[in-house]
């Protein structure tokens, strides 16, 4: 996941700078990374699930927290691929310029 995290960075911080010489190449890389932390997200997710089920809490949001604790990955996952999201729009309204 750390590599995938590291290519998005990459990308985002490659568009931030306003090279946009080869901007589909960069797209698609941001796209198809986004796509790898999908993935990613789904067995986090799963983990999480599992978390929550095995919990010892007695109320939902007991469970919910600790599942949370148990596996931080899921939030990095979600918001990181939010924060992409609106990038990748930005590149493709860039693309449709040119």
């Amino acid at each position: 996941m750390d590599e995938i995290l590291k290519k998005i960075t990459d990308v985002i911080e490659w568009y931030e700078a306003g090279e946009y010489k080869d901007l589909y190449k960069g797209h698609r890389i941001l796209v198809c990374n986004m796509y790898f932390l999908g993935q990613e997200q789904v067995k986090f997710h799963q983990d999480w699930n599992a978390a929550y089920y095995m919990s010892k809490g007695t109320s939902n949001a007991a469970k919910e927290r600790e599942a949370d604790k148990l596996v931080p990955e899921l939030y990095l996952c979600r918001k990181t691929l939010e924060a992409a999201k609106g990038v990748s729009i930005a590149m493709g309204h860039e693309l449709k310029m040119n």
